[in-house]
């Protein structure tokens, strides 16, 4: 009789266990949503990151995203250049859309230079000269 006792507590045991990986497993979910910027419409190749951990995504072209959270207290860390950085709480939401505000201060900030020589035959895209003239006209 006391075998069985213990046969029915190992099996309760493992059923439980069984069960509770079941749960845990549930908690992870996919997340989809659009990025948008106010007044300009999608944007591509915004940086969409769960805070804490390595999984991250980027925008595609149309500015549509998908990326697997951990549990619905996962928060999105969402970043373009020239917008505010965002953290979202994902929450019970499986949809997430975003819209981004733009950040003046940070464009004015942002220095292109193109300095170099090269051969006109060597380079494969686009090439313009300006001369001093037009530079100092402009």
């Amino acid at each position: 009789m006391q075998i069985f006792t213990n046969v029915r507590r190992i099996a309760l045991f493992v059923l439980s266990m069984v069960l509770s990986m079941g749960v845990l497993i549930a908690q992870e979910r996919t997340i989809t949503g659009k990025v948008t910027a106010e007044g300009e419409g999608a944007l591509p190749g915004v940086n969409i990151i769960v805070q804490g951990t390595t999984l991250g995504v980027m925008t595609d072209a149309d500015g549509n995203y998908s990326i697997t959270v951990p549990g619905p207290t996962s928060v999105l860390v969402v970043s373009s250049i020239g917008y505010l950085t965002q953290a979202i709480t994902i929450g019970s939401r499986t949809v997430v859309d975003i819209v981004l505000v733009s950040d003046v201060q940070a464009l004015q900030e942002v220095v292109v230079t193109g300095y170099t020589s090269q051969r006109r035959r060597d380079i494969t895209g686009a090439v313009s000269t300006v001369t001093t003239d037009e530079l100092t006209a402009i």
